[in-house]
């Protein structure tokens, strides 16, 4: 590769720096000769190929010191209130803050407590009944570096000597998405460094109950499944022992009598379709998710959010119930005979494209209707926003768009400049007043099969990937066409770890569930 103008590259500059001649090339392979000059050529070839020199790494034994198995805390904060040991944890979607001024970020729900735009103090139930708190009660939190105020949230997921307060608010600046917004938890902590050259992350202080209260900003619905089988767990050892064709979570979805009259429905639903065949085929696009994969990032929401031309709706709107992600990450917790967590299972709840759909047959003006390719499709041009979809899905999971989001001269604007320019030209935006939901990417879909058309060959498996699919980190979601028993997604919608949500309604969803594997069985109460 030519050189870009007059540039040169990073290692020769360092090195005309400090005084040496030559390339670095030159000065790299002269080091790695001496250890290796008899037939140093195709040596040096072969390491490239490789991509670099892979050998084994040495290991040794690591034991902590003992001043480090346990938190250092600061000194006892000023009298008055409770004095209780304050963790501060770094938030797992802003971080340290840097990520405030996103409002993609800011409406992304933290994986554990589900609050989004404000910061919050986690406070163990023991605890709460002793100082007569509610969940939404304000404390005021007081060290001998600073004090602000949280609202409290109460939980097992915390020990009951301890309170624990995320990072991220609390900015006087960074922008009208992060301004002003909450409290900053770093005001708590001292900016010494402690004995081993880092930050002290837990403090000593006094927690005041102020008699304030603000409603807590969660898409937290019911923190247990109550027995619905909404997700499902297998210990290790009987996940070993599954073989193929096994069904620990398989039961009769259709009764008998309505067998013939849904297979009948079924069949004429992809009978002579013009629109999606594409060659002749008849795709079934479904999704399979590993819930023992899926680690709760919400990557795959924000993903959502950046393809499909998704509004935020802020602080005010999503405490009233009115956030519109397409796709939401449901945690259950699981717990013993005392109620004490003991682990929690994150769920990916979108569309489930149901082959037997109840939203369809509910819309008055045919908005929601079935694809030939097996998608609850949605034309949002035709829908009055009646709601009798949603009132039908069982899963909860179409959104109605209630207001343009942002003013500005009089004008309401969905995206508020400049983030109209990361809008998807892919993508419709949608107005106030209409349904919106997943459609597994079908801008992606129409787009795969349409360049197939050109090529004169069918869909491959891979070639569709929805945005979802695309950046879950630990790929834990698999897209592809049930119809094709050579695809990934049909291989795993037949492991027997698979399950579909609220099978025995018989929506016949086009997303399998492989259910999550633990260590050993814990029973789940509630």
């Amino acid at each position: 590769m030519q050189p870009v103008f007059d540039t040169r590259p990073t290692g020769d500059v360092i090195l005309k720096l400090s005084g040496k001649t030559g390339t670095f090339e030159d000065y790299l392979q002269g080091k790695w000769r001496a250890k290796h000059a008899t037939n140093f050529d195709q040596y040096w070839m072969d390491s490239l190929a490789k991509g670099g020199i892979y050998t084994e790494a040495p290991t040794r034994a690591v034991r902590l010191a003992p001043s480090l198995s346990r938190i250092s805390f600061a000194a006892p904060a000023a009298s008055g209130g409770q004095d209780q040991d304050v963790i501060v944890f770094p938030h797992p979607i802003l971080h340290d803050g840097r990520g405030a001024n996103k409002p993609w970020l800011q409406e992304l729900p933290d994986p554990v407590s589900k609050i989004a735009w404000h910061s919050w103090v986690e406070v163990h139930p023991d605890t709460a009944a002793k100082w007569g708190l509610a969940t939404g009660d304000l404390i005021l939190l007081k060290s001998s570096f600073g004090a602000q105020k949280f609202p409290a949230w109460i939980t097992r997921s915390v020990r009951p000597d301890v309170l624990a307060v995320p990072t991220g608010q609390g900015h006087t600046a960074y922008g009208r998405y992060a301004k002003d917004r909450s409290a900053n938890a770093f005001e708590l902590l001292g900016a010494q460094a402690n004995d081993y050259g880092g930050r002290n992350f837990g403090v000593r202080a006094s927690a005041t109950k102020t008699g304030e209260h603000r409603k807590i900003v969660t898409t937290e619905g019911g923190p247990r499944e109550l027995g619905l089988g909404t997700t499902e767990v297998l210990p290790l050892a009987r996940a070993k022992a599954l073989h193929p064709g096994d069904h620990p979570f398989h039961f009769e979805e259709t009764p008998e009598y309505a067998k013939e009259a849904v297979e009948w429905w079924g069949e004429r639903q992809h009978e002579k379709a013009s629109i999606g065949n594409y060659r002749g085929e008849h795709p079934r696009w479904g999704l399979a998710i590993d819930l023992s994969k899926c680690t709760g990032c919400g990557a795959c929401v924000t993903a959502c959010y950046a393809e499909n031309n998704i509004a935020t709706v802020g602080e005010e709107l999503m405490q009233r119930g009115r956030e519109l992600s397409w796709m939401r990450l449901e945690r259950y917790w699981r717990t013993d005979e005392h109620g004490n967590p003991q682990g929690a299972v994150n769920e990916p709840m979108l569309c489930q494209q149901c082959g037997n759909a109840p939203c369809e047959p509910v819309c008055p003006v045919y908005a929601a209707y079935h694809t030939p390719d097996g998608l609850n499709g949605q034309v949002y041009n035709r829908c009055v926003g009646t709601r009798y979809c949603s009132n039908n899905c069982p899963y909860k999971v179409r959104y109605f768009n209630w207001y343009n989001y942002a003013e500005r001269g009089g004008q309401y604007e969905a995206f508020p400049e400049p983030l109209s320019m990361l809008l998807n030209p892919d993508v419709t935006v949608r107005e106030k007043g209409v349904m919106e939901k997943c459609t597994f990417c079908v801008q992606r879909i129409r787009g795969a099969q349409n360049q197939a058309r050109l090529e004169n060959r069918n869909v491959r498996d891979g070639d569709i990937v929805t945005a979802c699919a695309q950046t879950c980190p630990s790929e834990a979601i698999v897209f592809g066409d049930l119809n094709d028993r050579n695809s990934r997604v049909f291989e795993l919608a037949g492991n027997p770890r698979g399950y579909h949500v609220l099978a025995g309604l018989n929506t016949k969803p086009a997303i399998t569930y492989l259910a999550r594997v633990v260590a050993h069985e814990t029973p789940s109460h509630g």
